[in-house]
């Protein structure tokens, strides 16, 4: 009986979110767990024309290694368990060979239960980002101590990264991870791109720990945590339920709409996740897509027309 729902269910979507209801399907217990890190890392200068651009080449796969071989949890995982990390670096200046500024922007994404889709978990642009690097030279890290500002930004972001993961299996579950990332803040605090006036209209790394700590923004990783853990991974069993518990988890965010409006942590969840909830709400009812619309339009105004895809 499950396996005519899970064929009737891929019909029926047109999307790689289908891939939510294929059931690959195993015997055992299921493990419920923090993941390691698989990053894929991208550096770019298209601005800096008379770029050696054996350097740019040298510094991503420097990054790449530096982050994918690294132990960063103390759990055992598989390979297709990993937490996926996507950093594309876009770098404006070089100064004195050695010195980078530019942008960078982040994706995070994890496996949804008994399917093959991975979800996108977290979505940030920093357009602050500097670090000396020398052509080939060693990565090094050490816990509360920048040896290197690449490595110590590289850290920053795979804590926030971890907590936003496991917040999405327990509530609250990225606790250390972001009170690590506002370690390296406090740590860096007079570094050029760690301070509150840095980055874009408050939209920086002192203000996205600032906020993960703070209780007042307790519903946007709550909304985490019931959004994949009750809503995604219980898509195999049930699609209907499941996109209830997803709407459940969104409604949580009116308090904070109201207190906060347009706060840095509710865009950064939208952005990571607009285009996954137009595909899993068109295989909704009219009355559902109609309440998940308006909804969706008073929490992300900035997507609103985005969101009209759904009756599609």
């Amino acid at each position: 009986m499950r396996l005519l729902c899970v064929i009737l269910y891929l019909k029926s979507m047109k999307t790689i979110l289908k891939l939510l209801a294929i059931g690959i399907l195993t015997s055992g217990s299921i493990q419920i767990k923090a993941q390691d890190i698989n990053a894929s890392i991208q550096v770019v200068a298209p601005s800096l024309q008379a770029t050696d651009k054996q350097i740019l080449t040298n510094l991503q796969t420097s990054i790449q290694q530096f982050i994918n071989n690294r132990k960063w949890t103390e759990e055992s995982v598989k390979p297709n368990e990993r937490v996926e990390i996507s950093l594309f670096f876009e770098i404006k200046s070089i100064t004195n060979v050695t010195d980078f500024s530019g942008n960078l922007q982040m994706q995070v994404s994890r496996p949804i239960l008994f399917s093959n889709y991975k979800s996108p978990t977290f979505s940030f642009a920093d357009d602050d980002v500097n670090f000396r690097y020398s052509d080939l030279e060693s990565l090094l890290y050490q816990e509360n101590q920048n040896v290197s500002d690449l490595t110590t930004l590289l850290a920053f972001y795979i804590h926030i990264a971890l907590g936003f993961d496991e917040d999405s299996y327990s509530k609250m579950g990225g606790d250390m991870n972001f009170k690590k990332a506002q370690s390296i803040v406090n740590m860096m605090s007079g570094k050029a791109g760690w301070s509150q006036s840095d980055g874009r209209g408050g939209r920086n790394k002192y203000y996205l720990a600032d906020n993960l700590n703070n209780a007042r923004f307790k519903a946007i990783r709550e909304a985490t945590y019931n959004y994949h853990r009750m809503g995604l991974d219980q898509m195999f069993e049930n699609a209907t339920k499941a996109r209830k518990m997803i709407t459940e988890a969104i409604k949580g965010l009116l308090e904070l709409n109201k207190l906060v409006p347009n706060n840095m942590l509710q865009k950064t969840f939208f952005s990571a996740k607009w285009g996954e909830l137009v595909e899993i709400y068109k295989g909704g009812s009219k009355s559902e897509q109609k309440e998940i619309i308006a909804l969706l339009s008073k929490l992300d105004p900035s997507n609103g027309n985005r969101y009209e895809k759904i009756k599609s």
